[in-house]
């Protein structure tokens, strides 16, 4: 398994691609981190973006966060060093290295 994490971009709206509308996860891998958003969803504010989150969602590997709104999603951020869902910030972490 890869113990390197990485910061996933899941692009929900294409016409706004770095904007409030999309989900920002640190995970092992791609598959990893959709599976924190799938078990997270209750916590998660935003669920017109759940609901269009699936399989085709786009993801940025090892995203740029200067690529990012600067205005709303870098401001509003959670920790992108650890494990777990940072934007929406929904203070959700897991540190658990997944089986």
């Amino acid at each position: 398994m890869n113990t390197i994490l990485k910061r996933y971009w899941f692009i929900i709206y294409p016409q706004d691609p770095y904007g409030t509308r999309n989900i920002g996860v640190t995970a092992y891998s791609e598959e990893d981190a959709r599976s924190l958003i799938r078990r997270s969803i209750h916590e998660l504010s935003f669920m017109e973006q759940i609901e269009q989150f699936g399989a085709r969602t786009e993801a940025i590997e090892n995203i740029d966060i200067r690529l990012l709104d600067q205005e709303h999603v870098v401001p509003n951020i959670g920790m992108v060093t650890f494990r777990g869902i940072w934007f929406p910030n929904v203070s959700f972490q897991v540190d658990a290295v997944p089986d």
